[in-house]
């Protein structure tokens, strides 16, 4: 096979609810309430079970001049939320620390840490890879799969490690930190 033939594997994921059925009163509560994983003490919110949402355009601007309204459509994908309707409690009262845009280069991997103050939201942009995660020092390790689309919410003081799976391709994340209340 020609390497311009390979194509990335896509993930499943359901269609995109329209906004004005998404932004009706109600219509959202918890939108997002993923079961807690009481095994590896991780909260994963996977691809396909996270709420799409299609604006047509996304934040419109009639009030501006003609070329600066919108235009189009735009998929809005609800990771996690605290606003009214939606708050999920999980990151209520939490700060911002840091954000990274972080590549694993085919092969790599981040050391297994602890952030002691600091919880972290990892979403995965592009590649495929693993998380290593144990939610205390004498518990067991568990690899979880991560793909595109997935996010994963990692408290404070819990011992985790990034893993790109791949021979070939990168694996990129974005890394948000927060502190809590």
């Amino acid at each position: 096979m020609h390497k311009e033939d390979e194509t990335e594997p896509t993930t499943w994921e359901p269609p995109a609810l329209a906004a004005e059925d998404f932004h009706r009163a109600n219509a959202h509560a918890n939108i997002n309430r993923a079961p807690y994983d009481r095994i590896s003490g991780v909260l994963f919110k996977r691809a396909a079970t996270i709420k799409r949402v299609r604006y047509k355009p996304a934040n419109p601007a009639p009030e501006m001049p003609p070329p600066w309204q919108g235009n189009g459509e735009t998929i809005v994908h609800w990771l996690f939320s605290e606003e009214e309707g939606t708050a999920e409690g999980l990151l209520a009262g939490a700060t911002f620390v840091f954000l990274h845009d972080t590549v694993l280069a085919p092969q790599a991997a981040s050391g297994m840490q602890a952030h002691i103050e600091v919880d972290e939201v990892l979403y995965v942009i592009a590649g495929e890879g693993q998380l290593h995660h144990r939610p205390t020092a004498g518990s067991p390790v568990l690899a979880r799969v991560l793909r595109p689309g997935d996010a994963v919410l990692i408290r404070a003081g819990e011992f985790h490690r990034v893993e790109n799976t791949s021979d070939t391709a990168e694996l990129r994340l974005l890394v948000l930190g927060l502190r809590g209340a």
